[in-house]
């Protein structure tokens, strides 16, 4: 269980662009120039049937202790989107290691397997390969054209003929304070859809309208468009 969990919280972090790799108690820092996370099992309650994670984000001490404190917030804010309870500690420095180090305790519902511990929206999306990070929601609606078919000179409708398909679809995102945005794509552009009961692909994609919501939490950022054509896996 623990190992399943484990790799699919480096796998979020990392998602989210940390450098991010399992560490233990005790483990030596090691020579950073950048920000990185190391993530082990804190502990495992199987009475309450959750397990604890705790996350480590160590910064270089040239890019200061505020730096360190900034990106545990945006490393707190993955892991609760992910579905976990966080906790962060306050930033303490490693003379040693000469980093800044900020803990975040991070528990998930679990039973006895990974899947069935509660891990984000449940789903991945894609926009020409490249991974929507912040997604939280996605709604596709099938439409058709129908058009009542007339004989020149008769009052009632013959008959009705079937015209175009295509699929109205509706990307939400909530993008965490500090994090970029992703780039629009240019043109029409391939979604992909991938959850554990298969996956979606929309072709010949267009964004209609994109709207912007900030608020303290965040950025809620909603796209509509449409798709010509959709696939099954």
């Amino acid at each position: 269980m623990g190992i399943s969990i484990l790799e699919q919280v480096l796998r979020r972090l990392r998602n989210a662009e940390f450098q991010a790799d399992a560490a233990f108690p005790g483990q030596k820092y090691p020579q950073l120039t950048k920000t990185a996370a190391a993530v082990h099992i804190e502990k495992v309650d199987r009475a309450n049937m959750t397990v604890t994670l705790e996350v480590n984000i160590i910064s270089p001490a040239a890019l200061g202790g505020t730096a360190c404190e900034l990106e545990a917030l945006r490393a707190t804010e993955v892991l609760q989107w992910d579905g976990a309870v966080c906790v962060q500690q306050g930033c303490s420095y490693d003379g040693a290691a000469q980093v800044y180090v900020v803990a975040i305790l991070a528990t998930y519902n679990c039973v006895t397997e990974a899947d069935s511990c509660t891990f984000g929206p449940g789903f991945e999306v894609y926009i020409n390969d490249n991974i929507q990070h912040f997604a939280v929601s996605f709604e596709e609606e099938e439409a058709r054209d129908y058009n009542a078919e007339f004989s020149m000179g008769e009052p009632e409708a013959l008959g009705i003929s079937t015209g175009s398909r295509l699929w109205n679809i509706t990307l939400e995102e909530h993008i965490m304070p500090g994090s970029p945005e992703a780039a629009e794509p240019k043109g029409d552009f391939i979604l992909r859809i991938e959850r554990p009961a298969g996956t979606e692909t929309f072709y010949q994609c267009r964004w209609r309208s994109i709207r912007r919501v900030m608020d303290k939490t965040g950025l809620r950022r909603i796209r509509r468009g449409i798709s010509t054509m959709k696939e099954v896996n």
